[in-house]
């Protein structure tokens, strides 16, 4: 047999040698783009980053999902304005199988129990449900020149419906998980920092909302802002919502009004008030539904705390009233359902028309259940077959058209149809059953034994259950159902296999599921 024409050209020798003849035509081709086409060069090289780390980089994008997701951080330059954790959720595909083909072992030793199996089955489902959708009623982007919109919408949810697996595949640490969470909480201020650039008028400002996106309903607050003279920045309550989980986390309610109370009244009180100044009176219903809970998870409450937080509450409800006039129109508007407040009538015309407009809303999401029970009318349809038979533009039928049902129940049946819903109450039920056991098993532990992680499960499971509240009683917002419940659902559940395989570790004779549940 002659010799190879190369040294070394057979088995591993050959890929080295292609690998290094394909690196030098890419280094030429680079340098040849190098002073027309920058940024593609620069593109370039981080796919190749990421090609060449496949396989070990589903915990970091895990990671980078759950910190970035509150963040106001978008990719820049890029059609549709797409978020950095929706990009790192789309790269976490790839990076999942690659982690599938290289941890084989690991694989073949992955078990679910039964709820989390029924959990995942169910989300399966609602996937299943979503691409019917697409196929039936059509799908597209308006930022590619699509001519119909709901393409954004879609992505987004089916690109999320990975992270439950992701997290119980590649299992982040209880330190991973508890520094994703509080940089997450912490980069909502990130959505202050738009806000600010955006109602500064012009100039350099403008510049940073290339990089970061506005808050929901940004553009719509500035536009009433000019024709009701009541000025609301949405942000603050991003950042209220962030820093009250990120302090209740932090430290136990019995010391943050205990030993602490110099530190935890005032900034207890302090953000709830930041967030007044949002205008949303959700401000003050998620988060007291959340510190509701968790005063309960935590078992907080004692007569003497009882009645010192009763005599806060009054002292603070009372101050409300009697400073009302004086304060921003956000926070009078927040407060104005408040009975007897005197508020300025700007503000009380503008949530007064809110409120008539919900329940013109949901009159007309009512009368329309019939016409799409069974299929949904999916995201982002024709105009002509989203708003009621009265083709009028009040705000009611506008909001309407965007979608905004104000109950769950009628959001889920009219976008997704009687199969999304079911697929979603599914989902919402293994998810609750989780988090009550999630619940017990820090409860096990005395409030003074709990850790950070221990709070932070707890707070999660708070947030779970406030979510729920809102979702099928005042909000109903459908398009942002995966986003709101698909990651929260996935911390419950890598939360509470971390404590499940603690309580294993440490007493194996009292293990809350059996073996069977487990397997």
């Amino acid at each position: 047999m002659p010799p190879p024409l190369f040294p070394g050209a057979e088995g591993l020798g050959f890929r080295r040698w292609t690998i290094a003849v394909v690196a030098c035509l890419l280094a030429i081709l680079a340098g040849m783009t190098l002073a027309s086409e920058p940024y593609l060069v620069f593109a370039g090289l981080i796919g190749l980053l990421y090609v060449g780390t496949l396989a070990v980089n589903a915990r970091p994008l895990a990671w980078l999902v759950i910190a970035l997701q509150p963040a106001a951080l978008i990719v820049p330059f890029f059609p549709g304005r797409p978020f950095w954790w929706e990009l790192c959720a789309l790269l976490a595909w790839p990076s999942l199988l690659a982690y599938f083909l290289v941890n084989r072992q690991k694989l073949a030793d992955l078990k679910f129990d039964r709820y989390e199996r029924r959990a995942l089955l169910a989300l399966l489902g609602y996937v299943g449900v979503l691409v019917v959708l697409m196929f039936y009623r059509g799908v597209g982007f308006r930022a590619l020149g699509g001519g119909q919109m709901g393409g954004r919408v879609y992505a987004q949810q089916l690109v999320l419906s990975i992270l439950p697996l992701l997290l119980l595949v590649v299992q982040n640490t209880r330190r991973q998980l508890l520094s994703a969470l509080i940089a997450g909480w912490l980069l909502t201020l990130t959505y202050l920092l738009s806000e600010l650039s955006f109602s500064s008028g012009g100039g350099v400002m403008k510049t940073i909302l290339y990089f970061i996106e506005l808050p929901v309903d940004g553009l719509n607050f500035e536009v009433g802002y000019a024709m009701t003279g009541v000025r609301r920045f949405g942000s603050f309550a991003l950042v209220a919502f962030g820093g009250l989980a990120c302090l209740w986390t932090l430290y136990a309610l019995r010391d943050l009004f205990g030993r602490r109370v110099w530190i935890g009244v005032p900034a207890t009180l302090g953000l709830f008030l930041l967030g007044l100044g949002s205008g949303y009176r959700n401000m003050l219903i998620i988060p007291a539904i959340t510190f509701g809970f968790l005063t309960l998870f935590q078992r907080f409450w004692t007569a003497v705390r009882f009645v010192g937080a009763l005599a806060i509450s009054t002292a603070v409800v009372g101050a409300l009233y009697i400073t009302a006039p004086k304060l921003p129109l956000s926070v009078q508007r927040s407060v104005s359902f408040l009975p007897g407040i005197d508020i300025a009538q700007a503000a009380k015309i503008d949530a007064a028309t809110t409120n008539i407009d919900r329940l013109e809303v949901m009159k007309m999401a009512f009368d329309d259940i019939p016409r799409y029970w069974l299929t949904g009318r999916g995201f982002g349809m024709d105009r002509l077959d989203q708003v009621p038979i009265d083709s009028s533009t009040t705000s009611a039928v506008l909001l309407y058209d965007q979608g905004m049902f104000y109950n769950g129940l009628f959001g889920s049946v009219l976008k997704t149809g009687i199969p999304g819903l079911i697929c979603m109450l599914a989902f919402s039920w293994f998810g609750s059953k989780m988090a009550i056991e999630l619940i017990w098993l820090v409860q096990r532990r005395s409030t003074s034994q709990q850790s950070c992680f221990d709070r932070l499960c707890l707070v999660l499971c708070a947030q779970w259950f406030a979510f729920l509240v809102h979702f099928y009683l005042t909000n109903g917002d459908v398009n942002i159902w995966m986003q709101t419940f698909g990651i929260n659902g996935a911390l419950i559940m890598i939360c509470r296999r971390r404590q499940l395989q603690n309580t294993s570790d440490a007493e194996p004779d009292e293990h809350p599921l059996t073996s069977s549940d487990r397997s």
